[in-house]
């Protein structure tokens, strides 16, 4: 008789996910398998590698280096997966093995705290990934998939290299034959002249040689060539890290110059690709770290490089995998709310609201729409639009002298993660304009510490402009940022040259004031670093006047962050009460067939201890059983959750087991 098991209340949750079984069921094999050599101590690190590995691949375990060091030739693993918990020294430990695997695609598990290292050793190339512990399924398998890839990748490259160097020992052994039959021949002509000289006495008349006498005329050296200049500047800027930034001098704008001098130079457009592949590196560490805005406008950054690069489609996929996921986790009301916020930003571009007056502009609006749903089709095509529309009042403002809001167009154009060649130029064209004034301050600011030396009449500080400076940056509401241009800036700097002038107590409440006003409005959007933010610039710029008011909504704050992460949080189903139990029905045509498997499912217990927000979040064999699951829990009951007296939604997780008594 077959009947589906689960858990009963006060039992432990298995939320563990076992592929293993799914694997067997199906028949799946993988006729290409890359090893996977695990190094810890940890037994759930171990079992989730082998688990997240993907079909084909083999995984071998080993507490150290030491336990296994001599099977290493036999195993000859592609992917190694180390714990810093099984060695002291993980820069020596990657070096010595891949001294000996030059093949060999290292990621590494450890600690929150190690991530400064592991972060050093990943820009420097030495590892490929990191992962924190405790390791997840869903970033487990993304790196492993990533890894192997990536040795595949270099297996290639070996591959054409070793080809290479075959073809030139070939050339070698032909240079070697020819250079023995010269060898021969020269023998055979000094015969037949010592056989002419012997029989005849004659001599053999001597073989001229000519000697070309040396040039008079001096060499005259080689102009260098402009695009290998510039080629040059380029690897120097991508050796050094510096990709997309600063901007004039990146390695991007070195090769869009080069292709600029010579549109067919491969050395530029393989150097474009380059700088590409590692912005898509990035977006892949951002996805293995769930920090999907961060992905999401790092893809668009390369995109708008090279719209054609081949890995842009297996992130996308990615990108609309996590976007599927989002959906689910997300409050209900969030996708009405994006698309609000988006046609509030297409309606602010239509009348010209780009970036001004304070929030209420459409970069404003796109970025909160962001925020909540990074992944929306329609967040992205209008941050593109937006992007395009700064670009081209950034190059009207140039053209009229308007510098300033030239510069505020390119940085609205740059925070929505535009890199386009159209922006870089108009950024470009800003520096060169700006170079005059930069001397004509410089100038000024000698004269100002001239006038300081004794002897001299010091002229009084003309902060007029300070004051005006200031108004005009809160009108446009850079509050806080960009940074070296915001109203603090510019309040900071005339508070250290006057600071009893009258104006300064009237700007600091003002500018405090405003920045707390901001920090409530953020907090109501749940952004809550943005709102911390804030904060603490009023505090910064206005403690003395609006102290209360700030520390009570530096409480509120607190307060809003912990209950947020209270309704965000997923419990095991097991810690709740469970009130009524609903048995799933065993799907006839497993049943007939023999399967087993199992299905982890995500849902919300109510105020009223309903269940609802059902999510199936992982299941083996996939969508066997997957719907006989959901009806069943969508049946139970819990006793709702109290957290302060008060009754609050919870999201709880639980396995459901299908299997066939004996």
């Amino acid at each position: 008789m077959a009947n589906a098991q689960h858990n009963r209340p006060g039992e432990e949750v298995n939320l563990e996910i076992d592929d293993t079984q799914s694997a067997r069921i199906l028949g799946e094999s993988d006729a290409h398998h890359t090893p996977i050599l695990v190094l810890s101590r940890d037994a759930a690190l171990v079992e989730t590698v082998r688990k997240a590995a993907p079909r084909g691949s083999s995984a071998t375990h080993a507490p150290d280096l030491d336990q296994v060091a001599d099977r290493l030739p036999s195993l000859k693993p592609g992917v190694l997966v180390v714990d810093t918990a099984s060695t002291s020294d993980v820069a020596a430990l990657v070096a010595q093995l891949t001294q000996h695997f030059p093949e060999l695609v290292v990621v590494v598990a450890g600690k929150r705290e190690d991530s400064a290292s592991l972060m050093q050793l990943t820009a420097a190339g030495r590892i490929f990934r990191f992962l924190l512990t405790p390791l997840s399924h869903g970033q487990t398998r993304l790196a492993l998939e990533a890894a192997i890839t990536q040795h595949a990748d270099l297996s290639a490259a070996s591959s054409r290299q070793s080809s290479g160097a075959s073809g030139e020992g070939g050339s070698k052994n032909y240079v070697m034959t020819y250079g023995a039959l010269a060898a021969g021949l020269l023998i055979l002509i000094g015969a037949i002249w010592f056989g002419v000289k012997q029989f005849t006495g004659k001599e053999a008349p001597p073989v001229e040689t000519q000697v070309a006498a040396p040039s008079a005329t001096p060499s005259i050296p080689t102009k260098q060539d402009p695009v290998q200049a510039e080629l040059a500047l380029a690897k120097e800027a991508f050796d050094q890290g510096r990709f997309l930034e600063p901007a004039g001098e990146s390695a991007l704008d070195y090769y869009r110059s080069a292709l600029a001098l010579d549109p067919q130079s491969q050395a530029a457009k393989d150097g474009v690709r380059s700088v590409v592949d590692r912005i898509l590196g990035r977006a892949e560490q951002a996805l293995t770290a769930e920090k999907l805005e961060d992905a999401v406008r790092t893809i668009e950054q390369a995109r708008s490089i090279d719209p054609t690069h081949p890995r842009l489609a297996f992130l996308d996929t990615q990108i609309a995998r996590e976007r599927e996921r989002l959906k689910l986790t997300q409050a209900r009301d969030v996708g009405n709310r994006v698309s609000t916020l988006v046609a509030q930003a297409n309606d602010r571009m239509a009348n010209g609201r780009l970036i001004s007056p304070a929030s209420s502009n459409a970069r404003d609006a796109l970025l909160e729409a962001r925020r909540l749903d990074p992944t929306d089709p329609t967040v992205v095509q209008g941050m593109r639009e937006l992007s395009s529309l700064l670009t081209e009042e950034a190059r009207k403002s140039l053209a009229a002298g308007r510098l300033d809001e030239a510069q505020a167009y390119v940085n609205g154009a740059r925070q929505l993660g535009s890199a386009d060649a159209a922006l870089a130029q108009v950024q470009r064209s800003i520096t060169e304009a700006n170079r005059p004034a930069a001397t004509a301050a410089a100038a000024t600011t000698a004269g100002a510490a001239a006038a300081r030396r004794p002897g001299t009449t010091p002229a009084g500080p003309n902060t007029d402009g300070l004051v005006a400076e200031v108004r005009q940056r809160m009108n446009e509401g850079k509050l806080i940022d960009p940074a070296g241009a915001s109203a603090r800036d510019s309040l900071n700097q005339l508070i250290a040259q006057t600071p009893d002038r009258p104006e300064v107590e009237e700007l600091s409440r003002a500018l405090s004031t405003r920045l707390l006003n901001s920090s409530k409005q953020a907090m109501a959007a749940k952004a809550y670093d943005r709102s911390a933010q804030l904060l603490a610039g009023a505090r910064d710029v206005g403690a003395r006047y609006n102290g209360p008011a700030i520390s009570q909504a530096e409480a509120e704050l607190s307060a809003a962050r912990e209950q947020s992460a209270a309704q965000t949080a997923v419990v095991s189903a097991a810690s709740l009460k469970r009130t009524r139990t609903v048995n799933p029905v065993y799907p006839e045509s497993a049943r007939k067939r023999g399967v087993e498997g199992w299905v982890e499912m995500a849902f919300t217990v109510t105020t009223e201890g309903r269940v609802e927000d059902v999510e199936v979040r992982n299941s083996s064999p996939a969508e066997i059983f997957d719907d006989a699951a959901t009806r069943a829990i969508r049946q139970w009951r819990f006793e709702p959750v109290e957290r302060n007296g008060q009754k609050v939604p919870q999201r709880a997780m639980v396995r459901l087991r299908f299997e066939q008594q004996q």
